[in-house]
């Protein structure tokens, strides 16, 4: 094998050429696996997948940005359906208290 760099052979297992210190192979870049999990549970998990999205954003910026959008997109996604939870939870809450306040309503006010 001949070096990309310089033109010189070397051998077929070198990591790095030895005349000029070219990298022979190329590395893959780490991925950012919290924030695959916390973009994954947010949809179904949303407060593991705020905790695993936050844990990535962190972790991204260790890796030079990698997952930062995928992060960002897990925090977003977590708290839109937490807060879509809650909501639900008070809407049910203030239903079925209008619903019991109603049936316990004397005869006289339901005539009206």
């Amino acid at each position: 094998m001949y070096c990309k760099n310089c033109g010189k052979e070397i051998d077929n297992n070198a990591y790095v050429c030895p005349y000029c210190g070219f990298k022979t192979v190329e590395t893959k870049p780490e991925t950012n696996s919290m924030a695959i999990a916390g973009l994954v549970c947010a949809f179904f998990i949303p407060l593991l997948g705020l905790i695993f999205g936050c844990i990535g954003l962190q972790k991204s910026k260790e890796l030079g940005g990698e997952g930062r959008g995928m992060s960002i997109a897990a925090i977003v996604i977590s708290v839109v359906w937490m807060v879509l939870a809650v909501l639900i939870i008070i809407i049910t809450v203030i239903m079925t208290a209008a619903a019991m306040s109603a049936m316990t309503a004397p005869a006289a006010i339901l005539a009206l």
